[in-house]
């Protein structure tokens, strides 16, 4: 959720430049809590954050603005950021509190991204969790992938989950725990009572795969072809887990897919734990305005309680 407002500038500068609300809160919280640390605690950063982003407000606005001396317990402010505090304080305040009363409405929607794989094997136990806690709360989900990060910072999701870190001040991740990926192929390729097949079987036959740029076939291409000599034999192509696991068992190929998609006992497929692959993390993110609101942080803690046991190394949890 992102909103913009109009300040005056010193006539050198151009006029009304557009600002991210989010410095303005950040500016807001740092003179309220008296330091860029207090004020970083507050806001779930870290100090160096909050501190590029007064920087940044500053560059913007023209002039310096908040003050910091060595040793000094609190912040002080220029004589320009005390005007600009005098100003912001109560507007500032009013819109914080419209946007909560938006999203304490029963008619308010969350808006979620959320990758189709993580989608399908979690998120019926999320949204039933969920929903026990906040019956009122309507979620709107999107099952994407490589576009969450665009979506967040272009104001379309309030929340998500991802595998990918997107490293945006405007943005807040917390880690719900790592896992491993598994090659997986169907059982029919191995003959009555022998065992699992050795990663070098599959060198001549065809694989099922994600399309370009996303992280699992990077990982597994790079993977595959140190341990093969060449690239792996790539037959289709697929967007989806699910999609992929499906053409798995129709026997059409074998797949590296997150270890929790199949199950070690499926009567159809098998795996192999490919554990020499550095683990997946999962996060899950939301817009630092929102970090605080007791929707977003009940979705947080549900997800911690259905994803995280899933993972191999859950948030927390030190890996072997």
């Amino acid at each position: 959720m992102r909103a913009e407002i109009h300040l005056k500038t010193p006539s050198a500068r151009p006029p009304n430049p557009r600002i991210d609300i989010t410095l303005l809160q950040t500016f807001h919280l740092v003179v309220k809590q008296g330091s860029f640390s207090a004020a970083a605690r507050v806001l779930n950063l870290s100090y160096q954050s909050v501190a590029n982003q007064i920087r940044r407000l500053e560059q913007l606005y023209g002039t310096p603005l908040v003050l910091t001396d060595r040793g000094a317990r609190r912040v002080a402010l220029s004589p320009q950021g005390k005007a600009l505090h005098a100003t912001l304080s109560i507007e500032l305040d009013n819109i914080l509190s419209r946007i909560a009363l938006l999203l304490h409405d029963q008619r308010s929607v969350l808006r979620v991204g959320v990758p189709q794989a993580l989608f399908h094997t979690f998120f019926p136990q999320v949204l039933t969790a969920f929903k026990d806690h906040a019956p009122s709360m309507r979620l709107a989900f999107l099952e994407r992938d490589t576009t969450l990060e665009r979506m967040m910072l272009d104001g379309e999701l309030d929340a998500a989950v991802s595998e990918r870190f997107f490293d945006q001040e405007t943005i807040t991740q917390q880690a719900l725990g790592d896992y491993h990926l598994s090659l997986i192929y169907p059982r029919a390729w191995q003959a009555a009572g022998e065992a699992e097949l050795t990663l070098e079987a599959f060198a001549t036959r065809e694989m099922i795969t994600y399309e370009t740029g996303q992280t699992v076939r990077v990982r597994a291409v790079d993977h595959l072809t140190h341990v093969f000599g060449h690239p792996p034999l790539i037959g289709v192509t697929a967007s989806g887990s699910t999609s992929i696991v499906q053409l798995v068992m129709a026997g059409l190929g074998y797949a590296v897919v997150p270890r929790w998609m199949v199950p070690t006992s499926h009567a159809a497929i098998a795996q192999l734990v490919l554990r020499q692959i550095k683990p997946m993390r999962v996060y899950f993110a939301s817009t630092t305005l929102l970090a605080s609101n007791a929707f977003v942080q009940q979705l947080h803690r549900t997800c911690s309680d259905v994803i995280g046991p899933a993972m191999d190394h859950p948030a927390g949890a030190t890996p072997p």
